[in-house]
This record gives C-alpha cells, structure tokens and sequence, in this order.
C-alpha cells in the first residue's frame, strides 16, 4: 500500500468519525450527575388539524361564537381547520343566501391556515321565503351556489402522507323533489358518488391515514334508516388506511366507538342552535371543536369548548390588577346599626353603599335573605356601576315585637356581581352581608346577676364577635387581660383582633402575646406588607383544667405576657401601634383577609371556658401583681365583659361605649366555679 493510499484511508476514518459524532442521538445536558433517565418527547413527524361543528340552526349570534372558535384555532394553530356542515342558515333564496354565505366567509377569513369546507343539508336546502321577490326554485336547489362560492360537493385532498376525504351527503332524491333529509329515499350516498369514493380511495392507498367528513352521521342507523352507509363502510375497511370518520347536524356530540379499525365521531356546534337551557358538558351539548393529531403510528383526538382556548399574552400586570380590584368589590354600611329592643322589635331604613373600584364596568345586584321574621322591601336592588361609580343601595328593615330574641338573625343581604368585559359577562364571588344591630339595654341597667358564670367554647366553631365599628380601641398603650381555662392541651385564641393592625392573647404552644406595629405599606384597599407582629412568648404550657390569669401588656416601649400575675415574657416594641380593620373575637381570631370590605369570621378557635374580660386604655401592670378574682370596669376600662348573661343571641358588654357580642356557633354558659 502507498503512501497516498494510506493518506485517502485515513481521511475516510476521520470523516467517518465525524459523522458518527454528528448522528449522537438526543439527550438531556446538564453539568449536574443524576440517577434520574427523563424520557424525551418522540421524534417522528406530527402534525395537528381542527374540525369544526355545525354553525347554523340557531340564533343570529351564532356568528359571533364561530368567531370565538376561530381566535381559539390561530391560537392553537394547527396545519388546517376542516368542517362537517351547515355553515348557513340557508332554507332560503339565492339573495339571503349569498349573504349569509358572505357573513361566513368572512368570519372564516380570519383563519391564519386554510379551511376546507363539508356541505350540509342548510347549506343547500332551498325555500321560496320572500314573497315579493319569489324566484323559481333551481333544480339543483343551492348546489350551484354552493359550489360556486364553497367548492366542490365532493373532493379530497392531501397533507403530510394523509388523506382528507369529504362527502355529500344531502344529495336528494334523483326524481327532483323537494330536499328532506327526513325522506328515507335521501338518506343514502348517491351510485356516482360511491363509485368516485371507490376510485379515489384506491389512489389514497399509498397514504398513511385518511380521515373522512361528511354533514349526516348516515351510519346512525336508528336516525337514517334509509340510509346506505355498509356500502361506503366496507369501501372504507377496504381501503386499510381509513383512521376516523366525522360528522355533525345532531348538535350533539356523539362516539359510536371503533368499527373494523374505523372510528366513528359526531361533533356538536360551533355557534349552531342548542336546546335553550340544556348546555351540560357531560352530554356532549355545548359549542365545541375538535383537535386531532397525527402521528405515524396512529392518531389522537380532543374536544375544547369554544372559547376555553386563552392568549397568555393578555394576562398583563394591568389585567391583574383589574382582577384584583373587581374581587376587592367595595361595600360599606352607612347607616346607623339596626336598634333592636329587648323584646325583639325593630324597625330601620338601611342603607349599604357599593362603589365600583375596577376599570370595567360591574352589574351590581343585592339581594335580601336570611331570617323570615324580618321583612325587607324590596327584596332586591340592582344597578349597572360604571368605573369609579358608586351607588347606595337602601332597604326597608322591620321586626315584630312577638318574634322575641330566641333565634334571633340580623337581615341578611347577598351581594353578587359581574365584571362586564365587553366580550363577557364574569361571575364573581358572591359575598354575604350581615346588617348591624344595636341591643338596647333596660333603662336602669343590666340586673347583677348572682351567680358567677362563663362561656365554655369548643374549639371547631364556637366564639364571640364584637364587631370592629362597635367600639374604639386605644391607639397608645393598653392593657387585655382575661380569666381563663383550657379544657384540653390545644392551641387557640383567647382574645384577638389581630391583622392590620390589633392584638392577640392566644395559646401557640405555649401562651403568648402578639401586637401588629408599623406595616411597610397599606395601600388604598388596605392590602398590606406587614411587618412581623412583635410577640412576648411564655415558655411554660398554660395549664389546663385549672383557672388561670393572662395578661398582655403595651406600655409603648414594650409588650409584656403575666400569667397569674407574674411576667413570663418581655419584648421591645418599635414603631406606632395599628388599629385593627376586623372584628375583636372572645374565644377566637379574625381571618386573614387583607381588606376592609369582606366581613370578619372566625379562625383558630379556643377550646375551654373564658371568664371575665377586660380591656384598659392603660399598662396596668408593670411587675409582679395579685391579680383581682374580679375585672370590674373602672374609668380606664375601654372594654369588659362578665360574661355573666345572654340574651337571645347576644352577650352585654361593659365599658366606656355601649356595645355588645353576637354569640357564634354554640358556646355554653356554665358556673364559674373558681
């Protein structure tokens, strides 16, 4: 061997080297070491294609729902979009025809991939409706039209090694008569068109797949019982290649499954007439369409309901912000509580106030319910909000005296709404609304009550709400303290108004005390980025199944936790304090719900029995105390509560302001024995 035969053979090596390197098959890269095989996506060919369903048969707005389907297909975009018929509402003239035709096009135009069209039984259906421009009916009925401004009744195509194959199957009787799909003799594929198929199927062969589409689902035998659909079926069979055959004008979708490897598939509408009031997914009755892919092996089809196809590219910051703002709806009660007398009589004009804080306009309607023995008139208020807009809503409220307390319930509102989009009409949360009402007390004062008694709680929904309006709580130092005891060895809260803003005495382990200081911003629906509440934590367990004195004290510079009277737990407390926008619980804590339009309700529930309780508007205690069996009200006493009575479904509060607590749940007034 030579010299230059040795150098042609090594270059030969090193350029088979270079393709082998080339040809390395896919994998994952990483710098990283892993056990962990991830599977890559198959590398064969696919492609995708969109069928849509019936157009016509229901109302003018019909059109508008085709459109939809059309953004959601350029969204999903696939190779091409086919259809199975009725894309006018024909039974018609040439004149109303040709613009229904145009309407059609038109909206179809708006296609970024080609269409292929399916005659169906509106599409060609002619009939004389205008009496002072009557035309002679064509032979062909609207066939010419159709075929003029549509395409041919017949045709096939090819697309990536498949076969799309469409039908007529509304062809007639051959005697002329009138077009009735109902009329057994024009149920069937016409001798012509079959032996078309026969011959074209056999030039299809070479092909990987062919899909099939026609308008009538002639192969449903108890719908068409005239119908020839074995004779094209074995053609199909016969053919080895045929994957799916599909059809619509039953407005329904519909599978009869797989015969002789052949599935056959009826789709619903896309903007076609439904039953009114029987648009239910589960049975197929809905605007839809269907998306199919292709692949080598086979085939894989899905159904998306016209409009559930989205553009993340609209989720913008603005948008988020407009959500944001319609669910933070804003409402308030401008009227005074409902004044409620000890005999259950009332009678009030009340009146709530909804502003619109989005920048689409919002369809506001209020609802009355609730307790039957109120009467409210009206029943109900509704008003379209523009931007910015607001509107008070106003109720007649009345009770009878002979109702009593016993179940008491204030009047009750609902409040729903929908953000009006332009294009849609969005539901959002409906949000309940509890009117307030003030107890009045006998003239001379609550009876002394003589037997020392307390609420037991239950720890999973029992509690007292005074509500946040009811009362002011000292913005500078203060003083909660409270007789309790725990039932079990469980966490919960004891006295707490705690969010933006307020306080806790609760139970987190151990006891502790918690105040909200400084938040880093509030902005104007009161969503806020609160700093973290500062906490003077014991690091004893409260001890259960005996009576127990806590307090929590600010004095401004610091929080301090007493248990008994002795301080357990001290911490430096910086920043101005924050009232609190939700309601003070006895025997739980508020939600954590960021804005001040959604009521309060009940969270972290204390299980055990709470006794007297008192809030000051001063730190009553600096050191180690005895503490009083008894926390009488006295001039710095901004709050106290006994919890000595209940009448109806309220608890009487002591203080500096007139006020009381409405019972929740099911807590039980049982003898203080301590």
């Amino acid at each position: 061997m030579n010299h230059k035969s040795l150098r042609w053979m090594m270059f030969g090596w090193i350029a088979f080297s270079v393709v082998v390197v080339a040809a390395e098959p896919p994998h994952i890269h990483t710098s990283r070491t892993s056990q962990k095989i991830l599977p890559l996506p198959k590398g064969d060919d696919v492609f995708h294609f969109i069928v849509f369903g019936d157009r016509t048969g229901g109302p003018a707005e019909g059109i508008k729902v085709l459109a939809q389907a059309v953004e959601d297909a350029n969204l999903l975009d696939p190779d091409l979009v086919m259809t199975v018929g009725d894309l006018v509402n024909g039974y018609n003239q040439t004149g109303e025809w040709m613009k229904q035709m145009e309407e059609f096009q038109f909206t179809m135009s708006k296609l970024k991939m080609p269409w292929f069209p399916v005659a169906g039984n509106h599409d060609i259906y002619w009939r004389r409706k205008d009496a002072k421009n009557p035309e002679f009916k064509p032979a062909r009925e609207h066939e010419e039209n159709y075929e003029k401004h549509f395409g041919p009744l017949w045709y096939w195509f090819e697309h990536k090694n498949t076969g799309f194959l469409t039908l007529f199957s509304d062809e007639g009787n051959p005697d002329g008569r009138e077009r009735n799909f109902g009329d057994r003799t024009q149920q069937q594929i016409s001798d012509t068109q079959l032996k078309w198929i026969a011959a074209e199927l056999e030039k299809m062969k070479r092909l990987q797949h062919v899909f099939v589409f026609l308008h009538h689902p002639f192969w449903w035998g108890e719908r068409y019982p005239g119908n020839n659909w074995d004779e094209v079926h074995k053609l199909l069979v016969k053919n080895g290649n045929v994957r799916a055959v599909l059809a619509g004008h039953i407005h329904q979708m519909r599978y009869d499954g797989v015969r002789d490897g052949i599935g056959y598939y009826a789709l619903a509408t896309t903007g076609g007439s439904l039953t009114p009031g029987m648009q239910y997914e589960y049975f197929g009755l809905l605007h839809q369409f269907n998306v199919v892919t292709v692949r080598s092996n086979g085939f894989s089809m899905a159904s998306i309901p016209v409009g559930g196809v989205f553009d993340p590219r609209q989720f913008t910051p603005e948008r988020h912000l407009e959500v944001e703002a319609a669910r933070y709806l804003l409402h308030e009660f401008i009227s005074p509580p409902i004044t409620l007398h000890l005999d259950g009589s009332a009678s009030a004009v009340y009146q709530v106030a909804v502003t619109n804080p989005c920048a689409l306009p919002i369809d506001v309607t209020l609802l009355a319910k609730g307790d039957k023995s109120w009467i409210v008139a009206p029943d109900h208020r509704h008003s379209k909000l523009e931007p910015e807009q607001g509107k008070v809503f106003e109720f007649v409220c009345a009770r009878e005296s002979t109702n009593g307390l016993a179940g008491f319930e204030a009047p009750e509102f609902e409040l729903r709404f929908d953000v009006l989009t332009g294009d849609a009409r969005l539901a959002m949360p409906a949000r309940s609304l509890r009117a307030k009402t003030q107890l009045v007390p006998p003239h001379a004062g609550w009876p002394v009550v003589k037997t020392n008694q307390c609420f037991v709680f239950n720890g999973t929904n029992a509690c007292l709400e005074i509500e946040n309006d009811q009362m002011a709580f000292p913005d500078g130092p203060f003083t909660v303290e409270a007789w309790v005891m725990s039932s079990h060895d469980t966490n919960g809260a004891i006295v707490s108004n705690i969010k933006i803003g307020g306080f806790s005495l609760e139970v987190a382990g151990t006891p502790q005390f918690r105040v909200q200081t400084d938040a880093r911003t509030v902005n104007e629906r009161r969503v806020s980025n609160l700093k973290p509440a500062i906490i003077a934590k014991a690091k004893d367990s409260l001890p259960f199944g005996r009576w127990t004195h806590i307090a929590g004290v600010y004095d401004g510079a610091q929080i301090a936790l007493f248990i008994n009277g002795r301080k357990v737990a001290s911490t430096n407390a910086t920043g101005a304090r924050l009232s609190s926008d939700k309601s003070l619980y006895i025997g739980a804590r508020p939600n954590g719900a960021w804005n001040t339009f959604n009521f309060s309700y009940p969270l972290i529930y204390w299980r055990g029995a709470v006794d007297d309780v008192r809030i000051s508007r001063v730190a009553r205690y600096t050191r180690d105390f005895k503490p009083d069996a008894t926390l009488a009200p006295d001039t710095s006493t901004v709050f106290g509560m006994s919890n000595d009575r209940q009448v109806g479904p309220f608890v009487p509060v002591e203080g500096a302001v007139q006020a009381h607590a409405t019972i929740k749940g099911q807590p039980r007034l049982a003898p203080a024995e301590r």
